[in-house]
């Protein structure tokens, strides 16, 4: 939703907790910024899945090189 300007009404947000598998009774015990936050960590496992692993794989530790080169 943050590439878009389309507002989260009640009805998408269910339909999205509906979609990752959500149970009403699971979102009666989180609040509403745990259930976007649970949302979140799921479509960012979802996108490094789809990635195969890539967006891990960029990151690496500095090396005494990289700093030189800085």
């Amino acid at each position: 939703m943050a590439s878009s300007d389309e507002l989260l009404t009640m009805e998408s947000f269910l339909f999205i907790c509906k979609e990752i598998g959500l149970s009403i009774q699971e979102m009666e015990l989180m609040d509403i910024g745990q259930c976007l936050d649970y949302i979140q960590e799921w479509i960012d496992e979802k996108t490094s899945d789809n990635d195969g692993g890539k967006r891990s794989a960029k990151k690496r530790k500095a090396t005494q090189a990289d700093f030189d080169a800085f």
